[in-house]
């Protein structure tokens, strides 16, 4: 029946969100589950905002 939900739901997944640095079109990334920011020339940059960007998540998971 189109519009029907029956009530059960699927579990939610304990996936955590790790940020890293890879090397991309000439200079480094930063990535998460398969998405990259676009390449930052300066490897010590990209590194900078993956830590700070996974201090924020870790924050955040923590207060759930």
């Amino acid at each position: 029946m189109a519009g029907y939900c029956s009530g059960r739901h699927s579990p939610a997944t304990e996936s955590r969100r790790r940020y890293t640095v890879v090397p991309r079109a000439g200079g480094w990334s930063v990535s998460v589950n398969g998405a990259c920011t676009r390449p930052f020339a300066n490897r010590q940059a990209a590194e900078r905002i993956a830590a700070t960007l996974q201090r924020q998540a870790d924050r955040l998971r923590g207060r759930q």
